[in-house]
Order: structure tokens, then sequence, then C-alpha cells
């Protein structure tokens, strides 16, 4: 007899027999997700975003967009939205959400392109380095758009790039996830008002801090039809670097959890609970055993085993995928070239085995 396999995170079947008790359970760590991100210190969305086109300009098969929008009464975000040439299908593109690292110039690599003069990362290495995955999304069919992070580019902070101390004297209340989850949802309604997209096929990917927010917001926002971070860090548990989630200095993502983590107190939800809310949307981790520290990757690893418990109960296996490389913290072809496949898979036309194995 085989012999069953146990985990750290075991607890995400806690109880559940079947699918009735994890729709309950999910209904909790909604609520809690929420908690976390400080959901109740958000400000309203803005009635009008008022989109407006900053510049534009023709590449080989698409074009660029440089646009702004409201995403606060206050406060306009910035980003660059490609679209394919050619005729708009039926219903319009299939779309992706790109978010990027911590790159001050990190939207502009999106589409392989370097930092202007005078950008205060102007020194950091100027290749894509395979992360210019809006570029390869939209060379495949989709548009694509990738918003400067809140407190980079043309919001950087005179404090530097990445630097959170502004946006807290400003919300003193709420978290950086919080606000970064409410600039990436007003971008989904963004792309949702635009002729070219198809609605009901929105996608998110991103590296980094990108891969971060793309488990953020398809858990926070269920538009978000399909997922596939990259390299987005450790985990609250099983992580002897939790400490850097809520930090004192630079940026800082959950600022109420310092004592809970310094404690080893059990945070919830932890990422297996957060990506579990995904699901039965399809979701595809990739990561590398050598970002960081191995033994946390390699408990990561065995997360996943847990979280496809969760589509095995919904019956849709065939949406939870997950690849491990070992190329550190980085997106090589083995993690970009499945990454199209995926997202044909999911939000493009046909059956979806077929446009796996085309891809690929």
């Amino acid at each position: 007899m085989t012999s069953p396999i146990q985990t750290c995170w075991d607890d995400l079947l806690e109880d559940i027999n079947n699918l009735d008790d994890w729709q309950v359970k999910r209904s909790v760590l909604k609520k809690q997700f929420l908690e976390l991100i400080r959901q109740e210190a958000a400000p309203a969305i803005p009635d009008n975003f008022d989109i407006q086109r900053e510049d534009s300009w023709e590449e080989d098969g698409y074009r660029v967009e440089y646009i702004s929008y409201n995403v606060e009464d206050d406060e306009r975000a910035h980003a660059y939205l490609a679209i394919p040439d050619g005729e708009i299908p039926e219903g319009g593109f299939p779309t992706v959400l790109c978010l990027h690292g911590t790159t001050n110039w990190g939207a502009r690599r999106t589409l392989n392109y370097g930092p202007e003069e005078g950008d205060p990362h102007y020194n950091k290495e100027h290749s894509a380095e395979g992360k210019d995955y809006a570029r390869l999304l939209v060379k495949n069919g989709f548009v694509t758009l990738s918003p400067e992070h809140f407190c980079s580019a043309a919001r950087c902070p005179a404090e530097g790039p990445y630097e959170t101390g502004p946006f807290y004297r400003k919300h003193p209340n709420w978290s950086a996830v919080g606000k970064y989850m409410h600039d990436s949802s007003i971008a989904v309604s963004v792309l949702q008002s635009l002729e070219q997209v198809n609605s009901e096929r929105i996608g998110v990917t991103g590296h980094s801090l990108g891969g971060q927010g793309s488990i953020w917001l398809a858990a926070y926002d269920e538009r978000i039809k399909c997922s596939a971070p990259s390299c987005a860090a450790g985990t609250f548990r099983e992580n002897d670097q939790a400490h850097h989630w809520s930090r004192d200095y630079w940026y800082i993502y959950f600022p109420q959890l310092a004592q809970a983590i310094a404690n080893k107190e059990r945070i919830i939800p932890d990422f297996h609970e957060m990506m579990a809310l995904i699901a039965p949307r399809p979701y595809f981790e990739r990561l590398a055993f050598n970002d960081g520290d191995h033994l946390n990757q390699m408990h990561r690893v065995e997360l996943h085993l847990r979280l496809h418990n969760i589509y095995q109960l919904y019956e849709q296996e065939e949406k939870h995928a997950f690849l491990v490389h070992g190329d550190g913290h980085a997106i090589p072809d083995i993690s970009q070239d499945p990454l199209v496949a995926w997202m044909t898979r999911w939000l493009g036309d046909g059956d979806s085995l077929t446009q796996w194995r085309k891809t690929l």
C-alpha cells in the first residue's frame, strides 16, 4: 500500500470531506484575506476612470499606448497597453494583465523596453532576461496591460522607488498589498471598458512582486479567469525570512503582522489558502528550487500537493499546474514558453488540450 504524504500544508483540508465543506471554509478564508490586506480602509473606486492616451507608437505586429486613468480622487495610474494588429475578433481579444517586479521601469521591461534617461534604476541590467512577457503575449494574439506599480515610475516617491512611507502617511490604516489590489482591480475594469478586449477572458501574470500580485489579484478579483505567477517569493510559515513581509523599511507589505511573525504565530490566510481561493479557475505557478532558501522552496512544492486536492474536489484537476526549475529568480525559456501555452489553453478558443499541444 502506498504511504500517504504528509506536509505542513495539510490544514488546508482539515475537516473538509466534500466540496460543500470547502465552499464554507472558502467563504471564511476570503473574508480573512480581505482583512489581511485591510480592505476596509480602501477608498471608494472612482466613478470615472477618465482614461487618457498619453502617447502611442507602432511595433512589429502590434500597437502600444501609454495610458493613464484615475485610481483615487487625487491619483492617476499609468500603464502600457499593447494591442495586436489586425481585425478585432468577435467578442474581443483575450487579455493578460502583466505585473512587474521591483525595478522602477519594470512596466517598460515587460515590453522589452529599457529605462528612460534619468531613471533612478537606470543602472539595473537593461536586458529583458525573460521578463518581456507582455511582448511575448501580444505577439501571440493577446491584448496586454502593464501598469506601473503605485510607488514606481510616474508615481515614484521622492524617497525612491518602492518606498511605501508616503503611502502609509496618506493611508495609515491600509496596506501596500491592499493598495496594489485596489489599483490592479481598477486596471481590470479599464481593460473591460475597451472594445478590443474580451471582458470574460482576462488573465494575469507577473514575476517577483508581480508574481505575488498575480496570486493576490486572482484571489481578490473573480474576473481574473487564469493566473500564472513566476518566482513569487516565500510563504508566511516555513520561511526563515518571513519578517520581510512586515519589515519597517522600504516596501512594507503588511505593517500589522510584525509582532505575529516575530512570535511565530500562524497567519491566516497563508499562501496555500490564498492560492486555494483561486480554484477552480486555472492556476499555473512557476518557481525555482534555488530562488532563495532551498528548503523553503521545497516546502512550496509540497504546498502544491495539497492545493491540487482542492482542484480534485472541483473535479477540475487539469486547471492546476506548477513548474519547478533551477535557474533562480529568473524566467528561463522553460518557464516563459509554457506561460503562452497556459494562457492560450484557458483564454483562447478551441479544445483546451488541443490548444495546449499546439503551442508547445
